[in-house]
C-alpha cells in the first residue's frame, strides 16, 4: 500500500457546517477520484418508489403483448437488418454494461454492435443525435450532467423519475428500475460505499453503515481508509460522520480507492471508501455496507433508448428489460470482479446477459452442440 498519512477532519479550516452540496461535474462514475464528490444530507422529500409520476412512452399499437412486432400471421418478426448500436463509456463498468446490453439484444434475436467512446458526455451526445441507439446511463450522473442540478437524491426512484421525465423531450427513454432494498435486490446502485472484509473476518457481521458506526465507537483505535481530499471537504467525510454520529477525532488513513481496498484487505483499516460495485473490492472478498441513512446519492445504471429506435424495433425494449428489473449491486460487483481478474469483457457480459434473462423468466436460446 502506498505511503499515506493520517489526518483529522477537524483540522480543515473550511469546515463551518452548512448544507452539503453535490455540484454538477464534481462526481463522475469510477473514472474520477472520490475527492471530487460531496455528500448530500438535506434532501427534498422523496417520491415513493411505487408512485412514479408520468409514464414511459407507450409501445406502438402494432406490438405484441411483450412489445415484439407482429407479422400478418401473428408471428413475431424483426425486419431490421441494421445492428442496434450500443454506446460504451471509457471505464470498465460502463463497458461491461454496454457489452451486456449487446448480448441481451442478441439473445432476443437482434444484431448489435458496441460503439466505444472515450468520454461519457460524448456517448450521451451520440445518443441525442441518433448516432447510437442505446447506452447504459446512471441516474445520479444524469441528474448532475444533464439536468445540471446539485444534490442527486439518495432515493433511486426520485432521481429516476426526474431524469426520465426530462429526457422524453430529448427523444430518450429510461427503462424503469425495480426498487428493492440491499445489495442483492434490484436496482444496482454504483454509488460510494464503505467496504469491510467478508467471511471469515470478525468484521463480516457488519452489514450497514449504522453497524459500522457502532463498531467504531466500540473500537476507538480502529482505522478508516478514506480519500484525503474527500475527508477534508466539509461536504464529504464530515457530513458522513455527522449523519452517523461518528467522532471526527478518530484515526483516519489517507488512501485513494485502490489503496483503501488494499488497506481493508490487509487488515490495516476496518473500513475503506470506494464504490459499491468496485471490482477490485469484490475480488478481494470485501463487501459494501448498506447506506441505511441514505447519505450517498443514487447512481443506478439503467438502459437508455432512443424513442425512435424503440418505436421502430420494439424488441429492443423487450430485450433490455431484464437489466432494469433484475440487475443488483452484488451481481454487478461480482461481474466487475471477474473483469478485474482479467476475464474478457465479452465473456463476462455473455454470462451476465444469460443470468439476467434467467432471473426474468425468459427462455434462453438453445446453444448448438460444439
Amino acid at each position: 500500500m502506498a505511503a499515506s498519512r493520517g489526518y483529522d477532519v477537524t483540522d480543515n479550516p473550511s469546515y463551518r457546517g452548512g448544507r452539503p452540496v453535490w455540484q454538477a461535474g464534481s462526481m463522475h462514475r469510477l473514472t474520477a477520484p472520490l475527492f471530487l464528490a460531496c455528500c448530500a444530507l438535506a434532501l427534498a422529500a422523496c417520491t415513493t418508489p411505487g408512485d412514479t409520476p408520468g409514464t414511459d412512452p407507450p409501445v406502438p399499437d402494432s406490438a405484441g403483448t411483450d412489445g415484439s412486432t407482429l407479422n400478418d400471421d401473428g408471428g413475431e418478426v424483426d425486419s431490421s437488418v441494421e445492428p442496434v448500436r450500443v454506446a460504451s463509456g471509457p471505464d470498465p463498468e460502463t463497458a461491461l454494461l454496454a457489452w451486456t446490453m449487446a448480448e441481451m439484444l442478441e439473445l432476443q434475436g437482434l444484431t448489435a454492435e458496441v460503439v466505444p467512446f472515450s468520454d461519457a458526455r460524448d456517448a450521451r451526445r451520440a445518443l441525442e443525435l441518433g448516432e447510437v441507439d442505446v447506452r447504459p446511463g446512471y441516474t445520479g450522473e444524469a441528474w448532475l450532467e444533464t439536468l445540471g442540478r446539485p444534490d442527486p437524491p439518495s432515493e433511486p426512484g426520485q432521481s429516476y423519475v426526474a431524469v426520465r421525465d426530462h429526457d422524453v423531450s430529448a427523444g430518450i427513454i429510461w427503462l424503469r428500475p425495480q426498487l428493492g432494498e440491499g445489495i442483492d435486490e434490484p436496482p444496482a446502485n454504483a454509488t460510494f460505499a464503505f467496504v469491510v472484509r467478508g467471511p471469515p473476518s470478525v468484521d463480516a457481521d457488519i452489514r450497514t453503515m449504522s453497524q459500522l458506526a457502532s463498531r467504531l465507537s466500540e473500537q476507538p483505535d480502529a482505522v478508516v481508509c478514506v480519500d484525503q481530499e474527500f475527508g477534508n471537504r466539509p461536504d464529504g467525510l464530515p457530513a458522513v460522520l455527522s449523519a452517523y454520529s461518528v467522532r471526527s477525532d478518530r484515526p483516519f488513513l489517507a488512501a485513494d480507492p485502490n489503496e483503501a481496498v488494499l488497506g481493508v484487505a490487509a487488515g490495516d483499516c476496518l473500513a475503506g471508501l470506494t464504490t459499491a460495485t468496485d471490482g477490485a473490492a469484490w475480488r478481494a472478498g470485501l463487501r459494501p455496507l448498506v447506506d441505511d441513512l441514505r447519505v450517498f446519492p443514487a447512481f443506478v445504471p439503467l438502459p437508455q433508448i432512443r424513442i425512435d429506435a424503440a418505436t421502430a424495433r420494439p424488441l429492443i425494449r423487450v430485450a433490455l428489460g431484464p437489466m432494469s428489473a433484475e440487475l443488483t449491486t452484488g451481481s454487478l460487483g461480482r461481474w466487475n470482479a471477474r473483469m478485474a481478474a482479467g476475464e474478457p469483457v465479452e465473456q463476462v457480459a455473455a454470462d451476465a446477459a444469460r443470468v439476467l434473462f434467467e432471473r426474468a423468466g425468459r427462455e434462453l436460446p438453445v446453444e448448438p452442440d460444439a
